[in-house]
């Protein structure tokens, strides 16, 4: 990841994708380690529910400081929708970066 950015970067990770990844079971189990690697920082939810995708969008909305890193078709569609909050996701085996919407450009 920080070969693709080409910075240092700390990933973050929200109470509320560790508990959907849990619900997930046995097929997700090498996410969920990953997920616990302790490298990762914890971002604590004040929400009730463990829908992680409501509070991926809210706090990308809230803070817009954050790169989402997902392969999720629809959680993709809903970043793109805010403006300059980058995406990041596995293309070829390979981590890709879209470029930031909206942003201005260095005139």
């Amino acid at each position: 990841m920080m070969d693709c950015l080409y910075a240092k970067c700390i990933p973050c990770i929200t109470d509320c994708v560790m508990a959907e990844l849990e619900k997930l079971g046995p097929k997700y189990r090498i996410a969920l380690r990953t997920a616990r690697d302790p490298r990762f920082e914890r971002l604590p939810c004040s929400h009730k529910g463990t829908y992680a995708d409501d509070c991926i969008v809210q706090r990308v909305i809230q803070h817009r400081c954050y790169i989402v890193a997902t392969c999720d078709k629809e959680l993709k569609r809903r970043i793109r929708k805010v403006a300059g909050v980058p995406l990041m996701s596995i293309v070829s085996h390979k981590f890709s970066i879209e470029r930031l919407p909206d942003a201005p450009t260095g005139k």
